[in-house]
């Protein structure tokens, strides 16, 4: 069982099962994406972690996920800037 440190209360927190039931498939939506075509994309998945000491129920995205909305980030930001 994959489990990881609470960031408010340290205590443990252990991985939902998945990312396709409730809230958790309908989490993020990056805000520079638009148009049609980009809404297509839909939105950024990511699964539930309970901390079993303070109940908190907190969603995180998987590191491969995360460097890909980073990078498109900065794609983004770059061409705002331009």
């Amino acid at each position: 069982m994959e489990t990881k440190k609470c960031p408010f209360c340290g205590g443990s927190m252990v991985k939902g099962k998945s990312h396709q039931e409730g809230y958790a498939m309908y989490f993020w939506r990056a805000p520079w994406r638009k148009g049609v075509l980009e809404s297509l994309k839909g939105t950024i998945k990511a699964y539930p972690w309970l901390c079993l000491n303070c109940g908190a129920v907190i969603p995180y995205v998987d590191k491969e996920e995360l460097q890909k909305i980073r990078e498109e980030y900065e794609e983004a930001r770059v061409g705002e800037v331009l």
